[in-house]
């Protein structure tokens, strides 16, 4: 798989004068933009899940109220209500999502690294060899543009999603190479597109509901 992914990301260089930085971005594009299908899928289950589980939180607290002396009997009655009314107390869809994403990632991410080593610029960049603050700030604006348009079931999280997703983005990219940096920003990319059609959705929905 390996060696296929190096032989399609020459082949894309080739198409690109040798250009191996458009070629990553393209082939990011690419596999992304092939996954969008599923990863909607999973985020519209996502939001489903999440809403039910909001408009079961009146008798969730009413649950605590009236176990407050029996605690250890708590989580089993909640989750028996969660269960009765489809919903699911820990989100399976992100994790199959993540899960999904994962194995993607790594292949990709060792094609492009070994696919960048080499020297030579890309736009502003002196090498994709080696990390670029200027990429790193723009995935980090993409990255949160993608979580504040994410429709939430919780909108007072919303701004603390945001920040997570900047923070632990930032940790993890600040000392990898521009190249693998350009599959991030790809990738976030069709993130923030896939954030605006779920809440386009959402408000589609809102306003039938309405009328």
């Amino acid at each position: 798989m390996n060696e296929m992914l190096a032989s399609l990301m020459s082949g894309l260089a080739v198409l690109f004068d040798g250009e191996m930085g458009w070629a990553i971005l393209a082939l990011a594009l690419a596999v992304r933009l092939a996954l969008l299908p599923l990863t909607l899928h999973l985020a519209r289950k996502m939001q489903a899940n999440q809403k039910i589980i909001q408009s079961l939180q009146p008798q969730v607290e009413a649950i605590k109220t009236r176990l407050v002396d029996k605690r250890a009997d708590t989580f089993p009655v909640i989750s028996a209500l969660y269960k009765a009314n489809g919903a699911h107390l820990f989100d399976r869809s992100t994790l199959l999502g993540a899960l999904v994403q994962m194995p993607v990632f790594g292949l990709l991410y060792k094609a492009i690294s070994n696919a960048s080593s080499g020297p030579g610029p890309f736009l502003w960049m002196k090498s994709l060899a080696t990390p670029d603050a200027a990429l790193t700030a723009i995935v980090l604006l993409l990255t949160a543009l993608s979580a504040y348009y994410m429709p939430s079931a919780a909108p007072d999280k919303a701004m603390l999603m945001v920040v997570v997703q900047v923070v632990v983005t930032a940790f993890i990219l600040w000392k990898l190479s521009a190249g693998v940096g350009l599959y991030w920003a790809a990738s976030a990319l069709v993130s923030t597109v896939q954030s605006g059609v779920l809440r386009y959705e959402r408000r589609r929905a809102a306003g039938r509901a309405v009328s």
